[in-house]
């Protein structure tokens, strides 16, 4: 055995010392048995989902991959939606082709940089700019240099950096029983040649990068309007880019904010939507993970909210089910993150949060 793979036995170290570091936050910004063993969870959530991103990787001929499951909704996902991830460089071309579907939203989003570098948004493609033909199919080029003539074949050209990176699709589902999922491939313009036997510097660059991506996940509750936690049951809005212009996209106005709750009180929040084309109120636990989607109503959609006579919508936020038909369920965690969307950055709606006595919760 020799003394080689230094690199990547150092990176493979600064991994380890990350989660070390992670686990002793978590520790530490639990405060209940129930949010420590959530957020050593989400911790081994995020991990399997870095690793994914970080080393099963071939920008030669890359692929679209679901960046959740059925159980891992991390990093503070629409869990109404689908999220999928290519990883990518600007030093090669790709033709991305599909078919819209009737989903409530698409969008296409480039992001740039690597290791440690933070990432930014390099390119954006939305719904409303995709060239789609009569019968629902799109098609566009990637590439840091515009294809001369003739080489794009009738395809729209997206411009992206030398330093591109990954490329994230979103869609928003409002009705899953009546909308049609869109679908959609990446291939290579460049034939791949064989694949390449990995390298020492290599490695060490997807561990670095896989460190630096477990520590953003798992720190959103500290780096995203940390003042939240100290302001409960309020909620405040926010422009994508107060969230992080890389996690978000520039068409979507937000609401945050944190509900803490004692057993038998529930955060009620009402308002009147905007005239917007999707909107859609998610619960969170304090760590940012969507909670129990599958089994639990944590999450309204426009399509799936009651809305009364008037327009007007009430949520109702609790740990036990006061018969309304709006609410939504905490799983009997104390504290955690509220997280309104509202497509098409509609103007900000008034939003009334007032923390009630359930039994005091009026029922339409």
């Amino acid at each position: 055995m020799t003394d080689n793979g230094s690199q990547a036995r150092e990176a493979w170290s600064a991994v380890r010392a990350m989660l070390d570091e992670m686990t002793e936050m978590v520790t530490h910004d639990a405060e209940t048995e129930l949010e420590l063993v959530e957020g050593l969870r989400v911790l081994g959530r995020i991990t399997a989902l870095c690793s994914e991103l970080s080393l099963d990787v071939d920008v030669e001929a890359p692929w679209f991959f679901p960046m959740n499951s059925h159980a891992r909704y991390v990093g503070g996902p629409n869990p109404d939606g689908e999220y999928h991830l290519a990883m990518i460089s600007g030093r090669h071309r790709y033709r991305v082709t599909g078919t819209r579907g009737t989903v409530a939203y698409l969008g296409f989003q480039v992001l740039a940089a690597s290791g440690l570098t933070p990432r930014r948004m390099a390119a954006y493609v939305s719904d409303t700019d995709l060239e789609v033909d009569a019968d629902g199919r799109f098609r566009f080029v990637l590439s840091a240099r515009k294809p001369a003539a003739g080489e794009l074949a009738g395809d729209a050209w997206v411009e992206i950096p030398p330093d591109a990176s990954a490329m994230v699709v979103r869609q928003y589902i409002a009705d899953p029983a009546r909308e049609t999922a869109a679908t959609y491939a990446i291939e290579p313009l460049d034939p791949p040649g064989s694949p390449a036997l990995p390298t020492d510097g290599e490695l060490a660059q997807q561990f670095t990068a896989m460190a630096w991506t477990i520590w953003k996940l798992a720190t959103l509750h500290r780096t995203i309007k940390p003042e939240l936690l100290e302001h409960s049951n309020e909620l405040v809005t926010a422009e994508a880019a107060d969230l992080g212009a890389a996690d978000t996209t520039p068409d979507n106005l937000y609401m945050i904010g944190t509900f803490r709750l004692e057993p038998r009180e529930a955060l009620v929040l009402d308002f009147t939507p905007p005239p917007t084309r999707y909107w859609s109120v998610t619960l969170e636990n304090i760590w940012h993970e969507c909670i129990d989607v599958r089994r639990r109503r944590s999450s309204l959609t426009s399509a799936s909210a009651t809305v009364d006579g008037s327009g007007s919508v009430t949520i109702v936020v609790a740990a036990d089910d006061p018969g309304s038909p709006n609410w939504l369920d905490t799983g009997r965690r104390h504290r955690g993150f509220v997280l309104l969307r509202w497509l098409d950055n509609p103007a900000p709606p008034a939003v009334r949060a007032t923390v009630v006595d359930l039994d005091d919760v009026k029922v339409c």
